[in-house]
């Protein structure tokens, strides 16, 4: 395995993987979960994986949320979310601002894995931010108004605007741009110039990297470290994602300190 960090100050590209017989290699799997921890995000090649073995090479991280049934998504693999540029092969527009999947959960999803089927000719790029280094930078005048704030989802979730990470206990904003509906103690014209606020400052020079898929790509991030944003793209391009979440209780840090392995079956 080659571990090369990004140039973005967060992340890592992951060389020399086989996912398709990670299930099998629990030295790999290791190396995997403390590369997710230290830098928060993982890029890592290889072909195009059949459902069962994404799912497997998935499960690694932890146990994983399913999904109901729904137009475009793949029969009988409820673990796979599958956003698409057309219709007929998943969800289209969506995530088209920062935010961390899960985040409208009441108990938040702590991983996204994304996995390349098909590649567009032109765009489909998706953006990626370190919410715990956004956090170190700001001003102190900035975290000092923020530090204690509670947002609230539009289906009335409440969460920290400054999050501790639940097995590192390091300290990051958390704010999804486009599902926020308020800020606990703010007027709303208020509340909106803050989000805005941090809004620009996610997107600030240097802090972002920008993934240029290809297929078989392979993308872990840790929603408590990392933002993620979709770029926009025209139906006329073939894109098509599966996503898979690790649901809320499921993280591999919960199950193997509870002494059960990580890959739990959901």
């Amino acid at each position: 395995m080659n571990i090369i960090p990004l140039d973005a100050g967060f992340g890592a590209r992951i060389n020399n993987v086989d996912l398709a017989r990670l299930s099998e290699n629990p030295e790999a799997q290791q190396s995997l979960r403390e590369a997710l921890l230290k830098y928060g995000l993982l890029v890592i090649p290889g072909p195009v994986l059949s459902p069962q073995a994404q799912i497997a090479a998935s499960e690694v991280f932890g146990a994983l949320e399913e999904f109901p049934p729904a137009p475009g998504q793949i029969p009988g693999y409820p673990q796979i979310f599958r956003v698409a540029s057309r219709a007929t092969e998943g969800y289209t527009g969506v995530g088209r601002y920062w935010h961390s999947d899960g985040s409208f959960r009441a108990v938040p999803t702590p991983m996204s894995l994304w996995h390349m089927e098909a590649r567009p000719e032109v765009g489909g790029d998706t953006l990626f931010t370190d919410l715990q280094e956004a956090y170190r930078s700001l001003p102190e005048k900035t975290k000092a108004q923020i530090k204690g704030l509670q947002t609230t989802h539009r289906n009335h979730v409440v969460h920290p605007l400054v999050m501790r990470h639940p097995h590192t206990g390091a300290e990051g904003l958390y704010l999804n741009v486009g599902l926020t509906n308020s800020i606990i103690g703010m007027d709303r014209d208020a509340a909106e110039e803050l989000i805005a606020t941090l809004d620009r400052y996610l997107s600030r020079e240097g802090a972002v990297y920008r993934h240029q898929w290809k297929e078989g790509d392979f993308v872990v991030a840790d929603n408590f470290r990392v933002a993620h944003r979709a770029t926009p793209l025209s139906p006329l391009q073939r894109r098509v994602l599966n996503r898979t979440t690790v649901r809320g209780d499921g993280a591999f840090w919960e199950t193997m300190k509870a002494g059960r392995p990580a890959a739990v079956a959901a």
